[in-house]
């Protein structure tokens, strides 16, 4: 199967990149990755892409502008890529409206609840009451989260998971048709789906560095490219 992946592009240096271990994991899966080409000029490709793809895959970066989201930029913001922000808006409405499985990383995650009509904490830092950005290799589990939702109550199949934790932003008010799947022991929202598609979820975490060895995040990334 094949899956289409928006990863990072780096606008400083115009460069498109994507972690190894995104690859890896669909490689051990049997999938076939294809990245999107981030430019200027390929905005008219999201559908053509979209539509040879049944799975599209949203990776982790950088801050989305809070423009996006009606607010102003507040102190604790860092960097932001206004083309990557503009780009994966557009790809995360085709893919609702083309009923792809969805599977949003991290930032990935944030462009999701985004793009529904959904609201970010700018920095995390000023209201979470436990660290969400570890030291420590991201194989490796940091926090835990409940798992609260329907969907992720049957991929897993227990009420707390270990989840490893890269992030200083985090969902505020959740997007209108969205489930909350896990919340850290400090109220942050860690997974949401759309209820009304079979896979379109977010998580905040980074199962893809976990996948080899963890049986749990391994099942996350099985379920994404079911069907």
């Amino acid at each position: 199967m094949k899956v289409l992946i928006f990863s990072g592009f780096d606008a400083d240096n115009r460069k498109l990149y994507v972690m190894n271990e995104y690859i890896e994991v669909l490689l051990m899966l049997n999938a076939k990755p294809i990245i999107f080409p981030v430019n200027a000029l390929s905005a008219g490709l999201l559908k053509e892409y979209i539509k040879m793809c049944k799975h599209v895959l949203f990776c982790g970066g950088e801050d989305v502008h809070p423009k996006f989201y009606g607010k102003e930029p507040q102190v604790g913001i860092r960097k932001i890529n206004i083309l990557r922000d503009k780009i994966e808006l557009e790809a995360m409405k085709i893919s609702y409206e083309m009923d792809r499985r969805v599977l949003a990383i991290c930032r990935g995650m944030q462009v999701m609840n985004v793009a529904f009509g959904g609201t970010l904490i700018q920095d995390i830092e000023r209201k979470s009451t436990i660290s969400h950005y570890q030291n420590l290799d991201g194989r490796y589990g940091y926090h835990t989260v409940e798992v609260v939702g329907g969907l992720f109550t049957r991929i897993f199949g227990c009420r707390k998971i270990l989840v490893n934790s890269f992030h200083h932003q985090a969902i505020e008010d959740v997007a209108p048709g969205f489930e909350i799947e896990a919340v850290s022991t400090d109220g942050i929202v860690e997974a949401i789906s759309k209820q009304d598609r079979s896979f379109f979820v977010g998580v905040q975490w980074h199962p893809e560095l976990m996948a080899k060895d963890d049986i749990l995040q391994k099942k996350l990334f099985e379920s994404f490219l079911k069907g």
